[in-house]
């Protein structure tokens, strides 16, 4: 995923999404991401929930708020 970072961005901004989801990001533990990112637009009102990390599963959580209610958005990513 880094060596394709602004391939990333003109994508984001042609496409207008304002949130991606991506998976198996080939980050490793020592690297502030992990098996998972969640890109979301600046602009919109969210939180970071407490990353979930075992052997088996991977995910990364956030609310968005602005909404009616509040929804969480999670990207999940399973190793094995």
């Amino acid at each position: 995923m880094q060596n394709h970072t602004e391939e990333i961005k003109l994508f984001l901004h042609h496409t207008f999404i304002d949130i991606l989801l991506i998976s198996e990001t080939h980050f490793t533990t020592k690297k502030y991401f992990g098996g998972t990112v969640i890109l979301i637009k600046d602009t919109i009102e969210h939180n970071e929930l407490l990353k979930y990390e075992e052997d088996s599963i991977q995910a990364t959580s956030i609310k968005v708020k602005g909404f009616p209610c509040e929804i969480t958005i999670t990207a999940v990513y399973c190793p094995t």
